[in-house]
């Protein structure tokens, strides 16, 4: 629309000029703006070739390249299909090389600002929405992490409440209050920033949230799962896998004996890599309420830490669920405490009980 436009303007301008010798022609139209068009165009193709990233050899070459083939594109239209058609304008005269290249040079120059100017106006507006869309999200993750927030003293004090009140009444539910304080207190300690945590936190609440939903299903959960390697000192951002095994426990057929689910963590020291392997049978019936952002969330903040630095593969199919992460890993220099958020927690602690009773699942 914009070359419609453009040439019927140019049309226009030249009756304006001489409308006594002035004739259209749709063949004369064609071939006069032929060159500039494939001008424009290439000028932007070699822009965004080679523009972000910048390649300021490539792009220099491309440019150059781009006005030989302007060039030669003008000495065929203008000395070969020109005299063959009926045109505006005196015939080209006999061809000089210097004379011939500084008029398709000037042309060129002129297109060439307009397909780079296109460009840049484009990656221009691209910028702003993906800057609207990122200040987007901020506000929406922003919002929805105040609406998740909990009070820490609220919680605390209800918990201290029902282990006091569940002591003497039942050991394994006073278990179960313990497990749940140390899952409650790790979430909320974690920061918003996605600051490294040690590895073995992150698989003691991974334990922890596998002991809690024993407890939910009355120790009948099939869960092997294994830890491979020195874990010392490694560290990873929080909650990703934690994310991973609390999507196993809603969506997976975690109660099947002849099919338990499978989750090992291997840590391998000699290229500094976390490997996260995980299999499961899908669960048939009602499904559990779910969002369905948790692995896009994970891929969103593994993407914005490692960059292209880690591997995420998912083979799922009607049946089974696998999952498949590799992450690196830099070893811890320093020893690093948390500060608590829980200011009155501890009061659990004095009361630790022995651990349940060992179920039908490794850990």
């Amino acid at each position: 629309m914009f070359w419609v436009a453009y040439m019927l303007l140019g049309n226009i301008l030249e009756y304006a000029q001489d409308p006594v010798n002035y004739f259209f022609s749709i063949a004369d139209v064609f071939f006069t703006q032929f060159p500039n068009i494939c001008t424009v165009y290439l000028c932007i193709l070699v822009c965004y070739k080679y523009g972000n990233p910048l390649k300021p050899f490539q792009l220099i070459l491309g440019i150059i390249l781009a006005f030989a083939f302007s060039f030669s594109n003008w000495y065929i239209t203008g000395h070969h299909i020109r005299p063959l058609i009926s045109a505006v304008g005196p015939p080209p005269p006999s061809f000089n090389f210097i004379h011939f290249g500084a008029s398709v040079l000037w042309v060129f120059i002129r297109y060439s600002i307009l397909g780079i100017g296109y460009y840049f106006a484009t990656e221009g507006i691209k910028h702003q929405k993906k800057l609207r869309l990122i200040e987007k999200e901020k506000h929406e993750a922003e919002y929805a992490f105040l609406r998740a927030q909990i009070n820490p003293h609220f919680l605390n004090n209800t918990l201290n409440f029902f282990f006091a009140k569940s002591l003497p009444l039942s050991e394994e539910l006073a278990n179960g209050i313990m497990t749940l304080s140390e899952i409650m207190r790790y979430s909320l300690e974690i920061d918003k920033d996605d600051r490294m945590t040690l590895i073995d936190e992150e698989i003691e609440h991974i334990k922890n949230v596998v002991k809690i939903n024993q407890l939910r299903f009355n120790n009948k959960l099939q869960i092997d799962f294994s830890v491979n390697g020195n874990t010392d000192n490694v560290r990873l951002i929080p909650l990703i896998l934690i994310t991973i095994v609390e999507n196993i426990l809603k969506h997976g057929d975690c109660t099947d004996k002849l099919h338990p689910v499978k989750i090992a963590l291997s840590i391998n020291e000699i290229d500094h890599h976390i490997r996260l392997s995980t299999w499961n049978i899908k669960k048939n019936g009602p499904k559990e309420l779910s969002s369905g952002i948790g692995m896009e969330n994970i891929k969103k903040r593994l993407t914005n830490h490692y960059k292209k630095g880690f591997a995420l593969t998912i083979n799922e199919t009607e049946v089974d669920y696998r999952l498949e992460l590799t992450l690196p890993y830099n070893k811890a220099t320093d020893h690093q405490e948390k500060p608590s958020s829980f200011d009155n927690l501890g009061f659990l602690e004095h009361f630790k009980l022995p651990p349940i009773k060992p179920q039908p699942y490794t850990s």
